[in-house]
């Protein structure tokens, strides 16, 4: 470890993290809000959400820590094949148990109207994966604030601790009026907010167990992708063209209780403490010291 550059960030590398990862997001994506739909906002804000993972190597670098090292796990793959059926497969199958939920309850689905073309699911993916939660976020939401905050707070404590850093990074698409969040409903909205921290302590226990960036991408990317293949009822959500809010919170409340238990299930066997059955990932691990 060579001498920090700039002493307080080395004292409070979290916060720096996350003044940067704000700043960089918010600052770059700013400009869209009075933008007219068009590319050039919405290559502003792919640019600006970049915000996390730029915040972490930047401060890893005016810490006087190796870039380098903490750049590895982005590539960490060999993590046994185990984590990565959990990686692809958690997220569809919360989506299944919803489906099933929801045509035992006669909610709006209609599983008959599923049709989605794996060539769709492929490009949702890819494009998760890389600008839309995957690369653009991950290296610095578990990739530097989860390790950090897990040599001081219990992983799931920790793992909260992201959540609400995580969910108000996201503030700003709330106002520009060409993203999806300017459009949530009320009901949405809350259910995006609580299934952040759900799916926190899902990435979290999927990166203390593998210490790989890489893995919680690709969940990352599976939780968005897969709610394509939900097979909602369009003219149960929506009616004359006015979204049906009970209709709405129905398949929100049964998603969430589904991934509720999910974090029940996962918390309950591998302990809240770490969230894992073997050493968590903590700063020394960024620093290549484990």
């Amino acid at each position: 470890m060579a001498e920090s550059r700039i002493p307080w960030v080395s004292s409070h590398p979290v916060a720096a993290f996350v003044i940067g990862a704000y700043a960089f997001t918010w600052l770059i994506s700013a400009p869209a809000f009075f933008m007219e739909e068009s590319w050039t906002p919405w290559i502003l804000i792919y640019i600006g959400s970049f915000g996390p993972p730029v915040s972490a190597a930047v401060v890893t670098w005016l810490q006087g820590e190796s870039v380098r090292a903490w750049a590895r796990q982005i590539g960490r793959w060999r993590v046994g094949w185990v984590w990565w059926i959990a990686a692809f497969g958690i997220p569809v199958a919360i989506i299944v148990v919803t489906t099933g939920i929801l045509v035992a309850i006669g909610g709006p689905v209609d599983p008959t109207q599923l049709s989605v073309s794996p060539a769709l699911v492929a490009v949702v993916f890819i494009f998760g994966l890389t600008v839309s939660g995957g690369l653009n976020e991950e290296p610095g939401w578990r990739g530097f604030a989860q390790p950090y905050l897990n040599d001081r707070y219990s992983a799931t404590t920790a793992s909260l601790i992201v959540g609400v850093v995580w969910a108000f990074w996201h503030l700003p698409y709330f106002f520009i009026p060409i993203t999806p969040h300017s459009g949530f409903t009320f009901v949405n909205q809350i259910g995006w907010f609580v299934g952040i921290f759900l799916l926190s302590v899902i990435l979290a226990w999927a990166y203390n167990n593998t210490g790989s960036v890489l893995i919680v991408m690709v969940l990352h990317a599976m939780a968005n992708t897969a709610d394509v293949l939900l097979p909602l009822a369009p003219e149960e959500i929506v009616s004359d063209g006015v979204v049906v809010e009970s209709a709405v919170a129905t398949v929100t409340v049964t998603q969430l209780a589904v991934q509720s238990l999910v974090v029940v299930l996962v918390v309950a066997y591998f302990g809240h403490r770490s969230l894992s059955r073997r050493e968590i990932p903590g700063v020394a691990y960024l620093r290549g010291e484990n």
